[in-house]
């Protein structure tokens, strides 16, 4: 029987004798062929792989860490109650656990900068396995605040933003579980925003309903119901793109996805692109190392890890194509922990989180929305009820290389005078429900963590409107860092997911990929 090869294939293969011919004493079975490698599986490496698979375009999905299968058993991740090695992604300690883990290739990673730290998602799944799963639109002023004339809000109302809600299965949270008592603490949430005249809304949120139902009936593991998200969720009620997005691109047998592998640097060679890559064991030790050959490489392992892995390929000359202005445009996503004491008291962390948030708007302009926020970790939800606030912040940080680590450090110049204007911003909503509600204290007690990491490589900036990055052929960013350092005063989630999805679209209407 003669063999035959699709022209994709053939590229691919010539791809890889080019990269291996580029190797002292490499030869043609160096490097694994691929068409196209994707690094990282969040919502950006998710919708990239499902388009690309359905245009008929193979593709690698390269994720660092490891898959976590929800089980009967309902104990696939840790808890704030009891913490574990799970938590954290190759760290022992982070300033949100009040107690030392042993390394793991948990779900978070935290990333200490200056005046900023920083958290990142881990996991088959990347940061949908870890935070709240909101996905709300901002009103178009706040976008284009945000983006300036980089990308139509028009365009991405009309259709962006819906199919990226489709994508990820998102809808309010329904009357019946509003109501039941495991949902007090989102009740009390709504009422306090009523009695300020705060506009208090049900977002959309990537959850399985009936899931939640189950739980509440004691027949799926209690998760959602207690507080627990930020180190997953056991009962498996969110709808993180390991179960939706990038379910559906392995479903077509077009990708495949390779947990625990780490890509250590990223060579421009001839035919492509040479990828190497550290095989994990959970405790981060090395088991393997080898490279792999693609005619195109997206960039999706969020801001902090898709710009650190640039930065290397810039310093040190692995792809020296890479334009000027790297690490630059870059933000908090503008969070701001909140915390509300006093009387009547908070509800402990049942029912959560975010199924409330209050949207606001300041004397000056700039929007805020306030996300219900319990953490589920008993020591804080027993004095008080946590919120996470969401504002309007410019992209004025940076994202830096050290230059013998090799480890990102984020940038924040926390005293810059827009930067201020965010956090007054959040203060006066603060005050305002203070005022409003008899016996309630509240406190914006820290904008110095951030879980919503935005910008690097910013769109139009650095990038082209598929996000191939200018001056390098064939190599893509289509995460969290072409957006410049928020989202117009709300989460970022479906922001992310609809700019990856334009992008890979308008790629592959315009041939790149050779679909």
């Amino acid at each position: 029987m003669r063999a035959t090869f699709s022209r994709r294939g053939f590229l691919s293969a010539a791809a890889a004798s080019a990269a291996a011919a580029m190797i002292p004493g490499g030869s043609a079975s160096a490097a694994e062929a691929a068409d196209v490698v994707i690094i990282g599986s969040g919502y950006a490496g998710a919708v990239a792989a499902l388009r690309l698979s359905q245009a008929g375009v193979s593709n690698l999905v390269l994720e660092r860490g490891r898959r976590w299968e929800i089980t009967s058993a309902g104990n696939t991740f840790c808890t704030g109650a009891a913490p574990d090695g799970r938590a954290l992604w190759l760290g022992t300690s982070a300033p949100f656990l009040d107690r030392s883990v042993p390394r793991y290739t948990g779900v978070l990673e935290a990333v200490v900068g200056a005046g900023i730290v920083c958290l990142a998602g881990s996991g088959v799944g990347g940061g949908s396995l870890v935070n709240n799963a909101v996905m709300m639109q901002p009103q178009e002023a706040d976008f284009q605040r945000s983006f300036g004339d980089r990308l139509s809000y028009a365009e991405m109302a009309t259709t962006w933003y819906p199919r990226a809600r489709t994508l990820n299965g998102a809808s309010p949270i329904p009357d019946d579980i509003l109501a039941s008592p495991e949902y007090a603490n989102a009740r009390q949430t709504e009422a306090e925003l009523q009695a300020t005249g705060i506009t208090a809304i049900r977002p959309d949120i990537a959850v399985d309903w009936s899931v939640v139902r189950d739980e509440i009936a004691g027949r799926a593991t209690p998760s959602l119901i207690a507080g627990q998200c930020i180190f997953g969720v056991n009962s498996g009620a969110k709808r993180s793109v390991d179960h939706t997005i990038l379910a559906n691109a392995e479903a077509t047998g077009r990708t495949t996805v390779r947990q625990l592998s780490s890509v250590s640097n990223i060579r421009k060679t001839v035919g492509g692109f040479q990828i190497s890559v550290q095989e994990l064991a959970t405790d981060g030790s090395v088991l393997k190392e080898y490279k792999i050959s693609a005619r195109s490489v997206i960039l999706a392992a969020g801001s902090l890890n898709t710009t650190r892995l640039l930065l290397k390929a810039r310093d040190e000359g692995s792809i020296p194509q890479l334009p000027p202005g790297l690490g630059t445009g870059w933000g908090t996503g503008g969070d701001g922990i909140v915390l509300f004491r006093g009387s009547p008291s908070p509800q402990p962390a049942i029912g959560g989180p975010a199924h409330i948030v209050g949207s606001y708007r300041s004397q000056s302009g700039l929007p805020v929305s306030l996300l219900n926020f319990p953490l589920g970790v008993p020591t804080v939800d027993a004095v008080a009820r946590e919120a996470l606030a969401v504002g309007h912040v410019p992209a004025v940080g940076s994202l830096l290389r050290e230059s013998v680590s090799g480890a990102i450090v984020p940038i924040w110049p926390v005293w810059n005078t827009r930067v201020l204007a965010a956090a007054r911003a959040m203060n006066e909503l603060v005050v305002t429900i203070e005022n409003a509600v008899p016996g309630r204290t509240a406190l914006l007690s820290s904008q110095l963590m951030t879980s919503h990491s935005l910008g690097g490589v910013v769109l139009s900036d650095l990038t082209s409107d598929s996000g191939e990055v200018k001056g390098v052929d064939g190599l893509y960013v289509m995460d969290a860092s072409l957006i410049p350092g928020s989202t117009g005063g709300v989460p970022p989630a479906l922001t992310v997911t609809a700019l990856a999805d334009r992008c890979v679209t308008i790629a592959l209407q315009k041939g790149e990929f050779g679909a």
